[in-house]
C-alpha cells in the first residue's frame, strides 16, 4: 500500500463563513416587566423627560372606557394613550375588531389613542415620537447646544416631577452591601 495522504478540500469562497458583530440591544430597565418594544419606548421617554404612567392597573380614562383596560403608556397631561401592537396577539382573528373598538371608545372619551407596530418601534422609534407634538416640543429647560445622536437637541433636565426618583434610588443601592454591617471571622482556637 502506497503511502497517501488525505487531503483537506478548500472552501471555495462563498462558503467561508464570516463573523459580523450586531448592535444588541441592552434593556435599561430589568426590573421593569414589560415587552423589548415597550422597554424600547419606555427608554425613549425617559431620555426625553417625559412623564409617564406604565400599564396602570386601573385606568382613569372615564367615558364608556372599561376601566380595566391597561394601556401600555398613559400621558394624563396630554391625554394620551400609547398601545404598543405586537405582530402575533395584535393580528389574531377578531382582534382587529377588538382594537378598533378600544380606539373609538378612548377617543370618544376625549383621550387620543396611538397605536404602534412593533416593527415600527424596532426601526424607527425617533420618527414615532417626533410625529407626536406633545413629545416633541416638551419645555425641558434650556438646550445645552449639544446635540444627541438622533440629531435631536440635547436638553439639561429642568426641575419638575421625577417619576424614576424611586427606580434611581433601588438600582443605585441594589450592589451595595447594607451600611454599617460589617462581618468578623471568627477563628477557632486552638486547644493549648
Amino acid at each position: 500500500m502506497p503511502n497517501t495522504y488525505i487531503r483537506k478540500k478548500r472552501k471555495p469562497n462563498y462558503l467561508k463563513t464570516t463573523r459580523v458583530r450586531v448592535a444588541v440591544w441592552v434593556d435599561p430597565f430589568p426590573g421593569v416587566q414589560g415587552s423589548v418594544p415597550e422597554k424600547m419606548v419606555m427608554a425613549e421617554l425617559v431620555r426625553r423627560g417625559i412623564y409617564f404612567v406604565h400599564t396602570p392597573q386601573l385606568n382613569e380614562v372615564g367615558g364608556d372606557v372599561d376601566p380595566t383596560w391597561e394601556a401600555d403608556f398613559l400621558f394624563p397631561q396630554y391625554k394620551i394613550w400609547i398601545e404598543v401592537q405586537g405582530s402575533y396577539f395584535h393580528t389574531l382573528p377578531g382582534a382587529v375588531e377588538h382594537d378598533a373598538l378600544r380606539f373609538a371608545t378612548i377617543e370618544a372619551a376625549g383621550w387620543t389613542p396611538i397605536f404602534w407596530w412593533e416593527e415600527d418601534i424596532r426601526a424607527r422609534l425617533q420618527d414615532l415620537m417626533n410625529e407626536v407634538p406633545e413629545f416633541y416640543f416638551v419645555d425641558r429647560g434650556a438646550a445645552s447646544g449639544m446635540m444627541t445622536s438622533a440629531g435631536l437637541p440635547f436638553y439639561e433636565p429642568s426641575e419638575g416631577i421625577d417619576h424614576l426618583k424611586g427606580l434611581r434610588k433601588a438600582l443605585a443601592n441594589r450592589a451595595r452591601p447594607p451600611q454599617g454591617y460589617k462581618t468578623k471571622r471568627k477563628t477557632k482556637r486552638r486547644p493549648k
